[in-house]
């Protein structure tokens, strides 16, 4: 994983040259590459993504709940 904070140092540093689309790849390609220099197999680079995705779902799911419960109750003509 060494080589992936480079990578990502390294897109940092040329920001501006680098649009987010380009950076996406160019992570994701470090990443596989990575993966497979380790010896993982296809299915465990589809496992490991979909953990990923798992996470992030519910990552998204825990901050719109809590965005939800910390926002005031709507208006309403009964509470008048």
């Amino acid at each position: 994983m060494h080589s992936l904070i480079n990578t990502i140092q390294s897109l940092q540093q040329s920001n501006a040259q680098t649009s987010s689309v380009n950076a996406t790849k160019v992570i994701a390609e470090t990443i596989f590459r990575d993966l497979r220099s380790h010896g993982l197999r296809d299915k465990d680079i589809v496992a490991i993504s979909s953990e990923l995705l798992n996470r992030l779902t519910l990552d998204i799911q825990a901050r719109l709940a809590s965005d939800e419960s910390s926002s005031p109750a709507p208006f309403s003509r009964t509470s008048l």
